[in-house]
């Protein structure tokens, strides 16, 4: 009718593909990169470890652990499409003094990882020292490696490094599949060790379990890295916001509820194959180390060997290769990772937006590379050893992530998206069981058990 005003169209919403095939081609890829930095330590130092010291029961500490610790990444997950933004974003909503949480998650980004990075990196260098002539040393083989990555990362010169090492990474969970399927424990190892509980207060499993607890799949914090990647796709209640839309507006719950499912569906994914893999470590583990598991002396020689019953000789240095670029990959990302969260939290920790984050990314990365080159020079050659003990560590460090992404959940999702009974239910179950965790690896830590 004449006189009324014209009626503006709706922004058009791009709902994500049903069917599998478009989902690969269209929405899969934050997961397996999540998946890809934990292939590290959990995977090629830990695995091996339990499974040479407790045989296949080992599966079952691991099968745990995992089911626990799924709910903190799934809140994140959730968060990501159903909110739109990081779940970091919301940490000053946290109740206590003002943006403690914020600076917690710093300390974790700078001073933890400096830990972590300080523990992969060593167990780098053994690999490294392994396939080099023996004048050079692992602590040498550190300095080049991980001041190279530091230096890498701070020019942002990594990509096709970056690239080749996550080939040989998927290269070596393939060949470790298969090698699990190729060369199965005996039957006498199946029946000596599959439902062999350990002494639950024996001071061996305590320190080895906190340890896998703290590493397996990978830190709590990942889950603030795994937002990041997910929100540069752009999709759920981000392309909403960013199209003028209000997330609240119950005619895009629909939407919502669609990406929430699909992000969900793509971790999903990530975390079956980050199992898959563990467990064929320890079944390997199982058939060719146990009860002799790998030591600071021999650790890239066991690691090495861990194939040779599936596929020959030729195998030990692919295992080594492939162990090494795992490693090394994981290193890269811990130091690029742990220097931009910090760029990007340490404005919102300080309310001030004029901070030049990518200064702040720079000296992350020196410092990181510097105080964990120190401790390794300080230390010695103990990489098995200095893993365990900050696996433990992270064990107790990183609990705070959970119950944080479960409430920034709560207070800012729509109603329809908040975690249902069922959900709260599991929430509760698994975190006291991550408070567990995290008590072992205390007492591990403080000397009260070992």
């Amino acid at each position: 009718m004449a006189g009324e005003p014209a009626k503006v169209a709706e922004p058009e919403l791009e709902y994500p593909e049903r069917n599998w095939r478009g989902f690969f081609r269209e929405h899969f890829g934050p997961s397996m990169l999540w998946a890809l930095i934990g292939i590290g330590g959990s995977h090629i130092v830990l695995a091996p470890t339990l499974g040479g010291t407790f045989g296949l029961v080992a599966i079952w500490m691991f099968g745990l652990i995992y089911a626990a610790k799924y709910g903190a990444w799934e809140l994140g997950i959730r968060y990501n499409y159903g909110a739109g933004a990081n779940p970091i974003e919301a940490y000053d909503q946290l109740p206590g003094p003002k943006n403690w949480a914020l600076w917690v998650t710093v300390l974790v980004f700078t001073g933890m990882y400096t830990f972590i990075t300080a523990s992969v990196g060593m167990n780098t260098a053994a690999f490294a020292a392994a396939l080099t002539p023996e004048w050079f040393t692992a602590t040498m083989a550190y300095v080049v490696f991980v001041g190279g990555a530091g230096l890498l990362v701070v020019v942002s010169r990594y990509d096709l490094l970056e690239t080749a090492l996550i080939g040989f990474t998927v290269a070596l969970g393939v060949l470790v599949l298969l090698g699990a399927l190729v060369g199965p424990p005996s039957g006498e190892v199946v029946a000596e060790t599959m439902f062999a509980v350990p002494g639950l207060t024996d001071p061996a499993f305590v320190a080895l379990f906190a340890a896998a607890a703290g590493f397996a799949p990978t830190g709590f914090s990942t889950s603030i890295l795994i937002g990041s990647w997910s929100m540069a796709k752009g999709d759920g209640a981000s392309e909403l916001e960013e199209k003028g839309l209000d997330p609240h507006d119950p005619k895009h719950h629909d939407y919502i509820r669609a990406w929430i499912e699909t992000g969900r569906r793509d971790f999903n994914i990530g975390y079956a194959f980050s199992f898959l893999l563990i467990v064929s470590m320890v079944v390997l583990a199982s058939n060719v180390l146990y009860p002799n598991p790998p030591t600071d002396a021999n650790l890239a020689f066991a690691i090495g060997s861990i194939l040779s019953d599936s596929f020959g000789e030729w195998s030990y240095y692919a295992m080594l290769l492939g162990g090494f670029a795992a490693l090394y990959s994981t290193v890269i990302t811990l130091l690029d990772g742990s220097a931009r969260a910090t760029g990007d939290i340490l404005p919102l920790a300080l309310e001030n937006d004029d901070i030049d984050s990518e200064r702040v990314r720079k000296l992350v990365v020196l410092g990181v590379v510097v105080g964990s080159s120190a401790m390794v020079v300080a230390l010695g050659e103990v990489p098995v050893t200095l893993l365990l003990y900050v696996a433990a560590l992270l064990a107790v460090t990183e609990i705070f992530f959970y119950p944080a992404n479960w409430y920034v959940v709560e207070k800012n999702l729509p109603e329809p998206f908040r975690p249902s009974r069922a959900w709260h239910a599991y929430y509760v179950v698994s975190l006291v069981l991550v408070l567990v965790f995290g008590a072992m690896g205390a007492a591990v830590r403080l000397g009260l058990i070992g």
